[in-house]
């Protein structure tokens, strides 16, 4: 008798393929919503570390706009804001300590530190500024927040900012473009697991016609025959070792 893989086998394996590839499309749509989920958290970190890294930046830039303010003007008002800052609202230190507790590189870290370095160097020149413009002589005090030094210090917070937020823009837009890039390839696997379930699905169907209901519709036909007396008709099936074969075996003997 002819070999033959017996239909039960070929369907179960028809069958335990769909099964996986089922269940690789569904762990595929599971990974890419998790994908998903870290690229909308790095979008948000992405938008807070900007908004800290603004804060610092702006921090440093509101001191020495009020110490300038207070050495032209003398005004109270310049010389409380400066203070409050300092001791109050400290912003340099909110947005430092919020950039460090999302995540930073130690690149990013270096210029902070330096920019803070630069910073805190021009304390002495702006307390010296502060006294000079509270006994009233503005002219000594516009010197000290308006000199080569404190504008040449400024400049170099300035660059370093600049250089800062640049780091951080190129970083953050590389971690997305290279989570998205993981999601379009699990994308395209997923895509990939259907339309194998499909010609799979296709192969299965075409199987069943073939190997399944055309033979039984041709056994019931000449069961027909045989049970109306006829045990000489045409019967062109030939056996096989499946259980469609070893049936139309049967009939043979029969």
């Amino acid at each position: 008798m002819k070999k033959a893989m017996k239909n039960s086998t070929a369907m179960t394996a028809f069958n335990v393929i769909a099964i996986v590839l089922l269940l690789g499309t569904a762990l595929s749509f599971l990974i890419t919503s998790v994908f998903n989920g870290r690229i909308d958290k790095e979008n948000t970190n992405r938008y807070d570390l900007v908004s800290y890294a603004n804060m610092f930046a702006s921090g440093s830039a509101y001191l020495t706009n009020e110490v300038r303010a207070y050495a032209a003007t003398g005004e109270q008002e310049h010389f409380d804001n400066y203070m409050r800052e300092v001791d109050v609202t400290k912003s340099r230190e909110a947005g430092l300590a919020g950039m460090q507790e999302i995540g930073i590189t130690q690149e990013e870290q270096a210029m902070i530190d330096k920019m803070s370095s630069i910073s805190n160097g021009l304390v002495p020149l702006e307390e010296q500024a502060m006294e000079r413009a509270a006994s009233g002589d503005l002219q000594s005090a516009l010197d000290y927040v308006y000199g080569q030094e404190y504008a040449s210090s400024i400049g170099e917070i300035s660059t370093l900012k600049e250089q800062f937020f640049a780091s951080l823009e190129t970083r953050t837009a590389k971690d997305i473009a290279r989570l998205n890039v993981i999601i379009v390839g699990l994308n395209v696997l997923v895509w990939v697991f259907i339309g194998v379930t499909v010609v799979l699905q296709i192969i299965s169907s075409r199987y069943s016609t073939k190997k399944v209901i055309a033979p039984i519709l041709a056994i019931e036909r000449q069961m027909n025959e045989i049970a109306n007396g006829n045990l000489h008709a045409e019967f062109s099936l030939k056996a096989d070792e499946s259980e469609i074969g070893i049936l139309i075996d049967a009939i043979h003997r029969t």
